[in-house]
This record gives structure tokens, sequence and C-alpha cells, in this order.
């Protein structure tokens, strides 16, 4: 392409356009990478997840890893060495259960078999007695013992049942024994057998151990030898029934093991409570100070591994409860990266305060400071829920110490819920007098029920004391970070709002002496507006607040606005409608720029950067159309906008439009008030200026209802006197004016 002298322009050269593309390659490039990284995106999300997580992991292994010892047993402990946490005394507990165990009897069970064969052995052995003594008669056997021993007896039926009885008494059968048989009556017969019946049942019912079987044999021995038996058969028959008893309780070790295991797990484990000494200054370290050492975590030749690992598996779900409970109920909080920041940031940091205030006492571990926080600057529900996680949190970080958990958790969630409305910072105080309440009460319910503490256990009063002291650090704390966070988040709380509304705030203040019609205008701009906003569901307090501060740019140039002439000449009759439309639209950029100036919230910005909106000033706009002859654009009459975005701001716009027209009628009565209120709200919603806001008709309806009452009241019609009462008012005002004239004359002279 050719320029004006006919030379090849530079910028169109070939190969530039090749060279532009790769410039718009390079940019999507760009654009592909840190779109991810976008704020709010998912990845951001993850990412402040994944630091949060690791944070919280390495708080809560800082907790369980104190500082390691290199210690070996029979060497002196180089100081007092404390337990940093609670644990179970190891040695202690087992030597309890192994005394235990040991009082816990062997268990035998009975076998009922066993007497019941040894009875049908007795009888047994009695029926072959007596078939031996009807068999062989005394003078046989005495015979046969005269001519040959016992045991080569001829006769068959003497030598069986000698045999037999020799098989079925255990020991060796006698010929004396025999003798002793015969030579015996048939009722001592009967009385043996009866005698030896009645021991050998009594002693089976009453169990027979191996152990004792002696001991039973020696009584039956005794019981014969005292019963009228002869000698010869109660010798017999004792040493008989004696070999005959068997023991019928047998050893149950698998019972006997049961039962041991059983009393040494009902034994209490002995407990070593946080800060309890294991090994004095000096003292010489045994083995079972080791195990101790190594429970608490001590030893330097311990590896940390498992103490990371369960600290970031019990941080990612804690992370992952928080995460999804804001999904769920809290979405805006999960989309808003400043707002989860500050959730992430009060959890972390009441959490790290918690750690460094459990080396006074655990239970004054300042929880409430974090929901207190939480439900002033978010909302109640989430300091609830979030005060839910600290306290399980605390749990690890007081070393599993029941007490302090159930007394964070309690003070924590009453803080939340007090702190839910919220006017000044005394409120605050309020909140955290009420977490030390609660916390002192569940203490010393916890103390008393477990029967662990009685009226007069000092630990007990100096925990309460502690726990009494929490609340209140908890509130100093929060009344403390509360402004910083504030002003850090740019965010706006009910305690703000309530400083930002008194008279005395500088601003307020230069508007009253500098534009006190305006001042007064925007009182009544905030009456509506709260009334308002209140009726449709928005922030009563920072609609009035907002409608405060509207117009507080008129406070430069005062008297180019009406309000603020008090029957004076006024400027714009000597200005171009140009100009006129560009100082009374510049307001609203001085009104910003004062209000960033004094530092104010940005929500109570947004009031005076939207309270116009993108609106025409249609007086000087016709007045230019007057005094033009061709087409006069809108662009330089209509102001910056934006247009309001929320229900408040959008209630001050029309607040301020309706107060401003109403107060310019001459007779407002109740009809023409709505008759104005109701063309005034149809003028801003046809003209688009509410369209991203979320105010809906029926919102506008009730907005239209309350205008029209509040400004009713402020300018309602005064009586009408009759013509005879308007005639004595004068007449006594002339007399009036006569006494006046007189009085000055006399003092003249």
């Amino acid at each position: 392409m050719l320029n004006a002298k006919g030379n090849r322009d530079r910028r169109t050269r070939p190969g530039r356009p090749g060279r532009r593309r790769g410039i718009d390659l390079a940019a999507s490039a760009r654009s592909f990478f840190r779109a991810p990284l976008r704020e709010g995106s998912r990845v951001r999300r993850a990412l402040w997840g994944i630091l949060f997580t690791v944070l919280l992991a390495l708080l809560f292994a800082s907790s369980a890893l104190p500082q390691r010892l290199d210690v070996t047993v029979g060497e002196p402990a180089p100081r007092n060495i404390k337990a940093p946490l609670e644990f179970v005394d190891r040695p202690a507990t087992e030597r309890l259960q192994a005394e235990a165990m040991a009082e816990v009897p062997g268990v035998y069970e009975q076998d009922p078999t066993v007497g019941d064969e040894v009875l049908s052995q007795l009888a047994v052995i009695f029926s072959e007695i007596r078939q031996l003594r009807g068999d062989v008669s005394l003078a046989e056997l005495e015979d046969l013992v005269d001519g040959e021993s016992a045991d080569g007896m001829e006769r068959p039926d003497l030598h069986s049942a000698a045999r037999r009885l020799e098989n079925l008494v255990p020991g060796t059968v006698t010929a004396a024994d025999i003798e002793t048989i015969l030579e015996a009556e048939d009722a001592e017969i009967d009385a043996a057998e009866s005698q030896a019946e009645s021991l050998l049942s009594f002693f089976f019912s009453q169990g027979v151990k191996s152990g004792g079987l002696d001991a039973f044999r020696d009584q039956i021995q005794e019981a014969f030898d005292r019963s009228e038996l002869p000698d010869g058969l109660a010798t017999f028959v004792g040493d008989m029934t004696s070999s005959l008893l068997v023991p019928n309780l047998l050893y149950s070790a698998e019972e006997t093991e049961n039962r041991r295991r059983a009393a040494a797990e009902a034994v209490d484990p002995e407990i070593i409570l946080r800060g309890q000494v294991l090994v004095a200054d000096g003292e010489v370290i045994s083995s079972e100070d080791m195990v101790r050492l190594r429970d608490a975590g001590l030893l330097a030749d311990d590896r940390p591994w498992r103490i990371y690992l369960s600290s970031g598996a019990y941080a990612l779900v804690l992370i992952v409860l928080a995460g999804a409970y804001l999904g769920r109920l809290q979405p805006g909080i999960l989309t808003s990266e400043s707002r989860l920041v500050l959730v992430g940031l009060v959890f972390l940091v009441t959490l790290f305060v918690a750690r460094l205030t459990m080396a006074v006492s655990p239970f004054l571990v300042p929880l409430a400071a974090g929901t207190i926080l939480l439900a002033v600057l978010i909302d109640s529900n989430t300091a609830v829920f979030m005060g839910l996680l600290m306290s399980m949190s605390l749990f690890l970080i007081s070393g599993a110490d029941v007490k302090v958990v159930l007394v964070g958790l309690v003070g924590a969630i009453a803080a939340a819920l007090a702190a839910s409305r919220i006017e000044d910072r005394n409120d605050l105080m309020r909140a955290g007098f009420l977490a030390s309440i609660a916390g002192m009460l569940v203490l010393a319910t916890y103390a008393f029920y477990t029967g662990g503490a009685t009226i007069r256990d000092s630990m007990l009063w100096r925990n309460l004391l502690w726990s009494g002291g929490n609340g209140l650090l908890s509130a100093v704390i929060a009344i403390g970070t509360l402004p910083f966070l504030e002003t850090l988040f740019g965010i706006i709380t009910p305690v703000k709002l309530v400083e930002l509304a008194s008279p005395t705030q500088p601003l307020l203040r230069r508007l009253l002496e500098e534009a006190p019609g305006t001042y007064h205008h925007s009182l009544m701009v905030a009456n509506m507006a709260e009334a308002a906003s209140e009726a449709v569901g928005g922030d009563p307090v920072l609609a009035r607040v907002g409608a405060y501060f509207h117009d507080v740019g008129k406070a430069r140039r005062p008297y180019f606005f009406v309000e603020n002439q008090f029957g004076g000449e006024n400027p714009h009759d000597k200005l171009s409608p140009n100009l006129s439309a560009l100082i009374v639209i510049s307001h609203v950029k001085d009104g910003v720029d004062m209000a960033d100036e004094a530092g104010m919230p940005e929500p109570v910005t947004d009031f005076i950067a939207t309270h116009h909106g993108t609106t025409l000033t249609g007086y000087f706009y016709s007045r230019a159309k007057e005094l033009s002859d061709g087409d006069v654009p809108e662009d330089g009459f209509r102001y910056p906008g934006p247009r309001p975005q929320s229900k408040e701001t959008a209630v001050v716009m029309l607040a301020d439009a309706v107060e401003a027209t109403v107060r310019s009628l001459s007779r407002p009565t109740p009809d023409r008030v709505r008759a104005v209120v109701r063309d005034l709200i149809h003028a801003r919603l046809e003209d688009g200026q509410l369209d991203r806001c979320d105010l809906t008709l029926r919102d506008l309806d009730r907005v239209g209802e309350v205008f029209s009452q509040v400004l009713s009241g402020a300018f309602h019609r005064r009586l009408e006197y009759p013509e005879s009462v308007i005639k004595a008012m004068k007449k006594e005002g002339e007399e009036g004016s006569d006494g006046e004239n007189e009085t000055g004359d006399r003092a003249q002279s």
C-alpha cells in the first residue's frame, strides 16, 4: 500500500500481518494460562484450600512435636521433663493390670460324668464282694490257704472271683483282704458300701481338684477309722474308696484367660496429665521412664512422619468439611475470594492464638474471638459452623482434653449467637461475657457430673477463673482486630455503620456547616430509605448511612444547589446550561473523592456514585435545547453512573428524587404525593436505572407505599382556620405590636 508520497507504508509492508498474528497467539496463550488463575476461579479456590490445609497441618504437628530429647537409661535427666500432652502411663497401668489378673483364681469346670462313673464302679466292686462271699466260705478259704497259696488255688470259682475283685479294686487285693471280706457280716458290708458311697458323693458334689486330692483321701480314711466297722474292713474299704476318688474339677485355661483379661481391661488406666513432671532434673532415667518419654513423643529417635501424616489428614478433613458447608449453604462466600480468605484467616489465626495461650492455661483459649469476628463480618451461621470446626481442631491442640474442647465449643457458639445482632462495640463485650458464663457452666457441670471435683477443689476454681477470662479475652481480641479486618477486606459491619451515622462524623459535620439544606435533605432521604429498605428485605442501617452521605459532594460548591440558596441569587442564572450541568453533575465525583480521602468504606461510597445513576439533568438540558438552534446531545447532561446494583442503593436513588420533587410542590397533599412517587419510580424504571438491582415490581410497589406514608407525614396539610379566627389573630398581633412600640418609645425617652 502506497502513502501520499508514493512510498510503501511500513505499517502495512508484507510480513506485518503475520507478526500481528504472532502477537495475538501470544496474548491468547497468556490468556489461556491466566484464565484458571483469575479471581474467584476454581483453581484459585483450590489453591487457597491447599494453603489452608498445609498451614493447619503444620499447626497441628507443632502441637504434637515438642522439643526432642536424646537420653538413655541410666543417665540423669538434663532438666525437669514435663508431659506435653495427656496420655496413659503404660508402666503403671500394666502393673495394676498384672495385679488384677493375679487376683483372679483359676477357673475349674465340674465334670458330672466322673462322679457317676466312680459310683458305678463302687457298686460293681461291692457286687463282686457279695458274689465272692456267696461262692467261698471262710472254712474253704482256710483249707486252701493251709494247703497252698491263693495264687495256686485249685477252685476255679474262687480263683476267678478273686481275680475279678483285684481287677476292680485299684491296688492289690491280698488274701488277708479276702479273708476280711469273708469274715464280715452282711450288715457290715452294707454299711461299708453305704459309707463309701456317701463320702464319694459328698466330695464329688463339692468338687475335687487335683491339687486337693491327698487331703480329701485323708479325710476319707479318717472317716472310716472313726466308723464302727471292723478295723480290717474299715482299712480295706477306706483304702479302696480313697483310691477311687479322682478329680472332677478340670482346669479351664481359656475361661481363666478370659476372666483375667476382663479384669485387666476393667482397670482404670493411670493418666499422666499435661504439664506433669515425668522425670525430675538430675533423676536417673529408668526403663519405665523411657517408655513414658516415648509415649509422650519426646525421644529424638522417634520418627515424626506419622505425626505429620495424621495432622495433614485431620486438617484435610476439616478443610473439606468447611468447603462442603460453604459450597452448599454459603456459596457467596466460596465465590468471593476476599471473603473466603477472611474466613480462612480468622480460622487459622484463632487457632494460632489458641496454641500460644495453651502455655498459660488450656481454658484460656479464645475460640470465641474467631466466632465473634465471623458473626460480625460474615454471618452467625458461618460463625457457628466454623466454631465447631475450631473446637474439633482444639481436640488435637489440647492433647485430646475433652473438658477443654467442650468449654471452647460452647463458649464459641454462645458468642457467635450473641454477636449476630451488634449495634456498637459494647455488644461485643456482651458477647464475650456470655461466652465466659457458658464456658464456666460447662466446666463446672462436667467436673461435678464425672465426680472428679468438689466444691473445695482449688484446681476447679482456678480453671473456672481461666474459663471466665476466656470470653473477656475473646471480646478484647475481637474489638481490637475488627477495624483492621474491616479496612483490609473492605467490609462494612453494623458497628462501623453506627459509628458512621454519628453526627460528629467529619464529613457529616462539614455537610451540616457548609450545606445545611443538603444535610436536612439527606436526613429526610435517610428516613425514607431506611423504612423502604426494611420493607423489601434490605439492610435498613446501611441504607440510612448511605443516604446520609449520598450528597456529601455538594459541600464543595453548596450554593450551586437550590436547597442551600435560601432565597438568594441563583448563580446558574449567569451560567450556560452546559456549565451548570457540569457543576451539578460534578457533585457525584466530588463526593466520591471526599469519601475516598476520608477512608469511607466502599459500600458507602457506592451510594454516592450511584444515587443519580445515568439519569439526565432535565432542567439544564431543556434550557440548552431552548437556547440552541440544533439538536443538543444528551451525553454532556447525563450523570456518569454507575446505576444502582443493590436494593439499598436503588432505594436511596428513588428516595433522593422523590423527596426533592415533593419538597418543590406548592400543595403536597397525600394524593399528589402518591402520584409524584408513582410517576418518579415509573420514570426511573423506564429509563433503565433499576435494571441492575434485584428489586421486583412488587418491591417497587412497597417502596412507593412507604415513601408516600413518610412524605405525607412530613409534608402534611395544615389546618385551614376559619375567617373569624384569622381576624382575631391579626388583631392580637397588631395589639402586641403596638405594645412593643410603646415600650420601645419609653426606653428611648
